[in-house]
C-alpha cells in the first residue's frame, strides 16, 4: 500500500503532477451529479463500477469521483451562472443535471488560489472556489480509477494516497 504523499504548492510547477493526473478526466463522461452528505457536490465520471458493499447492492459509482468537500462552487454555462453552492439544495438537484451525460473537455487548476475548473462539452464550466481561511477539510478530492485519492487543501498542499481500505477481522 502506498504511503500518503503530501506536496507543498509553492510555485505553479508544483501543480504539474496533480494536473497530469487530473487530465485523465478529459474525454470521460459525467453520468451522475448529486449532493452528498453536507450538501457537498459529487460527480461520478467514467466507467460505471458496482459498489462492493452489500448495503449498496445494485448501485454504481464512477471510476472517477470528484467531491467538492467544504468548497463553494458554481456552474456556468455560456458564461452565465446556472447554479451554485449558495442555492437551495432542491434547486441544485434540478439544475446540476445539465452536466449529466456530458464529456469533460478540459481541467484547469489556478495558482496560487487552487481554483479548479472542469469544462464540459456542452459549454458549461464547473468552478470550485477554495476558501483558504475557513476550513480544516480538503477543498476538493478526487478518487481515481487506479484506487488513489487526491486531496487538495487545506492550505496550499495536495496529497495522494491509496483509497483501498484495509479490513481487519
Amino acid at each position: 500500500m502506498i504511503e500518503t504523499q503530501v506536496k507543498d504548492i509553492i510555485k505553479p510547477s508544483d501543480l504539474n503532477q496533480l494536473l497530469q493526473i487530473m487530465n485523465g478526466l478529459i474525454g470521460e463522461t459525467c453520468w451522475k451529479a448529486n449532493l452528498s452528505y453536507g450538501d457537498e457536490l459529487t460527480l461520478h465520471i467514467g466507467e460505471k463500477i458496482p459498489y462492493l458493499q452489500k448495503s449498496m447492492a445494485g448501485k454504481e459509482k464512477g471510476a472517477w469521483i470528484l467531491g467538492t468537500r467544504a468548497t463553494q462552487w458554481q456552474l456556468n454555462c455560456l458564461d452565465k451562472v446556472v447554479v451554485s453552492s449558495d442555492d437551495d439544495p432542491e434547486g441544485i438537484k434540478n439544475k446540476i443535471n445539465i452536466i449529466k451525460d456530458n464529456t469533460i473537455t478540459n481541467v484547469k487548476i489556478s495558482y496560487p488560489n487552487l481554483i479548479l475548473t472542469v469544462s464540459f462539452g456542452n459549454k458549461c464550466d464547473l468552478i470550485l472556489f477554495p476558501d483558504k481561511e475557513d476550513t480544516d477539510l480538503p477543498y476538493w478530492e478526487v478518487f481515481t480509477p487506479d484506487q488513489m485519492v487526491i486531496k487538495v487543501g487545506p492550505s496550499i498542499i495536495w496529497s495522494i494516497k491509496s483509497s483501498k481500505t484495509k479490513i481487519t477481522s
